[in-house]
């Protein structure tokens, strides 16, 4: 049988389309198994994508979600009883605020609970960054935090004494880290427990430097 130059031509052209079909499915395949393998073996974005910054290189966020009720305090950096526990700063500037307490609890009566004896709290303002560790002792030696009260926000039920913040307790914490802030200075406490989602609170300073600021 003799075929034409032209049906050769449709043939040649049909089999073509076919293969850029096949080609395409392939191509999608081995894109979605390497996605798969990316998130199976837990990669990450490149460094690059990721800000370079100390919340973000050291704090893994999971499923316990926390909250501040009652907002930040701030209180001068001198010397002093804060909260009903000594505070003892590295430098002292009546002029800026070097301390402060909010209180902390469940958001929504987790099922879990949150470990604050592994807690970090992060200290964020401008270039300065601090890392502060929970210290226990009867008096806080700047840089750290600690645990002034721990209660409960249903009447006539109190807390546990350990250091796992559960179901409807609260925790006052008490921070005091190396640097200082200014009024109208911006900076950024984060509260990052080890197996709960981290809570970055960012406030303002101030105009005026009182006994206590109130800063919501």
């Amino acid at each position: 049988m003799i075929q034409h130059k032209g049906q050769l031509n449709e043939k040649e052209n049909a089999l073509t389309g076919l293969e850029i079909v096949i080609l395409l499915v392939v191509a999608v395949i081995v894109i979605g198994y390497i996605g798969y393998l990316e998130i199976s073996h837990g990669k990450t974005l490149p460094v690059g994508a990721q800000k370079q910054n100390m919340i973000t290189n050291t704090v893994v966020a999971t499923s316990n979600l926390i909250t501040d009720p009652g907002g930040i305090l701030g209180y001068p950096a001198v010397d002093g009883t804060i909260n009903g526990v000594p505070v003892h700063f590295k430098t002292q500037n009546p002029a800026m605020l070097g301390a402060y307490v909010l209180t902390i609890q469940p958001f929504m009566m987790t099922t879990g609970y949150i470990d604050m004896g592994h807690a970090s709290v992060l200290w964020v303002s401008g270039t300065d960054q601090e890392k502060l560790s929970l210290v226990q002792t009867p008096i806080l030696i700047c840089p750290n935090w600690t645990i002034t009260n721990k209660g409960n926000f249903i009447p006539n039920k109190g807390a546990d004494q350990d250091l796992f913040l559960e179901d409807t307790e609260q925790f006052t914490i008490l921070v005091c880290p190396a640097g200082h802030a200014a009024p109208y200075q911006q900076f950024t406490l984060t509260i990052a427990p080890e197996n709960g989602q981290i809570l970055p609170l960012t406030r303002n300073v101030p105009f005026i430097i009182t006994p206590y600021a109130i800063m919501g």
